[in-house]
């Protein structure tokens, strides 16, 4: 059986999305090998920091059809539950960008709390 792809019910995505998409993409790779340099370095503390920035700006890849969406709502006076029904729908397709996320942001803590103890 082949597989089929879900319907899509946003549009298309414009050019300045796929440009801020490539942007984030690029500039997570770039964090991900200032971690490995970083790691490389003996600097554990900032390399988590830059491992957490790279999970932060790859999640948010999958926010802008909600942004879209939103944008579509407020043209079109859409009721608050289609925001949320959209929000569900992203975070099905999406699973990984919420854990992606939240580990971006522990990264982020646990480069801070090294910091601060002196940790390089």
């Amino acid at each position: 059986m082949p597989f089929k792809m879900p319907p899509r019910s946003a549009p298309p995505a414009g050019q300045g999305e796929t440009f801020w998409r490539n942007g984030f993409f690029y500039l997570s790779a770039v964090m991900a090998a200032l971690a490995l340099v970083d790691f490389d370095a003996g600097r554990l503390a900032h390399g988590l920091g830059d491992t957490g920035i790279a999970c932060l700006m790859l999640s948010l890849m999958t926010q802008f059809p909600f942004v879209r969406a939103i944008v579509a709502a407020s043209k079109q006076a859409k009721p608050r539950e289609a925001l949320l029904r959209e929000l569900q729908r992203l975070k099905e397709a999406n699973p990984w960008g919420d854990r992606l996320s939240f580990a971006g942001w522990v990264l982020l803590a646990a480069s801070l709390v090294l910091r601060a103890i002196g940790i390089d």
